[in-house]
């Protein structure tokens, strides 16, 4: 009898997860910073959106009027730290990032802080980089970026000319980094087994029931 009434729960849960709608959760945050404050050289860094869809795939949209094309010896680092530590990831005490979504020049790279290095072996799937009308455009799923609902951010960039590298910082240096908070419809972890899903879709009212 006990073993009846656990395997109903299951039931239930299950059905309940598969049946219920999730509502729709995107979000948007604008982040600026000042026009015409980076070294003549460097990419400019201006206006930036930061947002999220419901799969929570996060896409950072930076503008960066001075150039209509990224040069081969441009750099630029959105760096993300998910856990909100200063003393974890990579430059430790300044910032303390655990991901870096880069763009050097035509490529684009996905960086993991291990071990207080950056590894760039692994590319996400979710990772994708892209750069049109001035605009550099990087996204990366949650899950890609430490699964953190919140998480903190910096930009970087530089350019390599000559023995004299340009750059640019968004926020500015010596300022608290910018902050974006993921807001995405909570996802079941585990999917029904086929036949479980078979039954409710076959007997709705059966798994409304049992959720009494």
């Amino acid at each position: 009898m006990c073993g009846a009434r656990l395997a109903l729960g299951v039931v239930a849960t299950t059905c309940l997860l598969l049946l219920a709608p999730l509502a729709g959760a995107s979000n948007s945050s604008p982040y600026t910073d000042e026009t015409a404050d980076a070294a003549p050289a460097a990419p400019d860094l201006t206006n930036v959106q930061v947002a999220n869809d419901d799969a929570a795939n996060v896409v950072f949209r930076v503008s960066i009027p001075n150039r209509v094309a990224l040069a081969s010896t441009d750099l630029v680092s959105v760096f993300v730290d998910a856990d909100g530590r200063t003393g974890t990831g990579c430059a430790r005490g300044t910032f303390g990032a655990e991901y870096a979504l880069d763009a050097v020049g035509g490529r684009y790279v996905f960086g993991r802080c291990v071990r207080g290095s950056w590894d760039f072996s692994r590319r996400p799937a979710s990772f994708s980089g892209s750069f049109a009308a001035s605009t550099l455009s990087l996204k990366a799923n949650r899950r890609d970026l430490g699964g953190a609902n919140r998480f903190d951010f910096r930009i970087g960039a530089g350019a390599a000319t000559g023995s004299d590298p340009a750059y640019d910082f968004a926020p500015d240096v010596g300022t608290r980094p910018w902050a974006y908070q993921v807001i995405a419809p909570p996802q079941a972890s585990m999917k029904p087994p086929p036949r479980l899903r078979e039954a409710c879709r076959v007997h709705p009212r059966r798994c409304r029931l049992i959720r009494r």
